[in-house]
């Protein structure tokens, strides 16, 4: 979907809990061509590996907004209400001197900014929210970030 017809479209849809799915959705789906596509074109095992796992990984929160979006938020709600607070992902990134020689550092300092950047996005639109639902739902997206940064540094960790 184009981001104009994405943009009409929201601004018919009356719903803003509906709404903001649709923006987790998109963000989501632009990780999963990107991690998708760069594990097609990789020729290092670890790294296709990896990139097919964080793929996996993106395409199972893409199901479960598509389906919150059909069933609603109550079973993402109840799944966020168990943390009492927010793990911190670790930013730093892997080895710099290596960044430029090692494709497989490449990638995990990409995915790295990649899942930082969405962490970012769904921690902000949480604090933002008008809504206590609307930020309760993207704590839990946060939470799935952090989750899968969690899997980019045990993976790259042992480049």
């Amino acid at each position: 979907m184009g981001p104009m017809r994405f943009l009409k479209q929201m601004s018919f849809e009356s719903n803003p809990i509906k709404q903001m799915l649709r923006i987790a959705l998109t963000a989501c789906a632009d990780h999963y061509q990107f991690y998708h596509n760069a594990s097609l074109k990789s020729e290092v095992p670890e790294v296709k590996a990896l990139l097919s796992v964080l793929a996996e990984t993106e395409g199972e929160l893409i199901d479960r907004i598509r389906e919150m979006l059909v069933t609603g938020v109550v079973g993402a709600l109840d799944e966020i209400s168990v943390l009492d607070e927010m793990p911190i992902p670790d930013e730093n990134p892997f080895d710099l001197e290596r960044d430029n020689t090692d494709p497989r550092i490449f990638i995990c300092n990409r995915a790295l900014r990649t899942e930082l950047k969405s962490y970012t996005f769904f921690l902000s639109v949480a604090a933002r929210a008008k809504s206590e639902v609307i930020s309760r739902l993207f704590e839990y997206f946060t939470f799935i970030k952090v989750t899968q940064i969690e899997r980019i540094r045990r993976a790259c960790e042992t480049f």
